[in-house]
Order: structure tokens, then sequence, then C-alpha cells
């Protein structure tokens, strides 16, 4: 069992390799978790709304999400740090 979001989970992607899990929330966070322990290794906190869309790149060293704040960001898996903001919607992602 993954416990740690706050609202609903309404996506989740698995990294190529399958052993990190990314999950996004309606608490307008996504988290990355280790498969095989269950744990979360980082909580990916920054969007001001609910997160509708996560997905890892092909590498497995980035993942981005998009939310119904009207932006995509760019994260880090190792340092679960925000990478970049991608700004020009008008509508939710």
């Amino acid at each position: 069992t993954l416990e740690s979001h706050e609202a609903e989970i309404v996506s989740l992607h698995f990294n190529t390799e399958g052993n990190l899990l990314v999950t996004g929330s309606f608490d307008n966070t996504a988290v990355i978790w280790d498969v095989s322990t269950g744990q979360s290794l980082h909580v990916l906190d920054g969007h001001n709304g609910e997160i509708s869309s996560t997905q890892f790149n092909f590498a497995g060293d980035l993942v981005v999400s998009g939310s119904i704040d009207s932006t995509v960001k760019i994260w880090d898996v190792e340092s679960g740090k925000c990478l970049n903001t991608l700004e020009g919607h008008e509508d939710e992602i």
C-alpha cells in the first residue's frame, strides 16, 4: 500500500525499468515511489491546482506533470527539484 496523497490519485506511470512509479493527485502533488520498498522518494510540490497527468521520460531521469493550473512542470527524478515550469495553455492540462 502506497500512502502519501491526501486526495484521489488520478495519474500514475512506471519508469522504463519498472522500479519507480510516479503518481499525480488532486492534492496538487505528484509523488515518486520506490516500487520495491513502497517508500515515497520525493513529493513534487509546486502546482497551484490538481495534477491531471504524470509521465517519466524514456531515460527515467525526468518526470513531467500537468495540472489544471494550466502549467507543465519538469522535475529531476534524483533530487525531486522542479527544473522548469512551462506556461502558455489557457485551460487545464
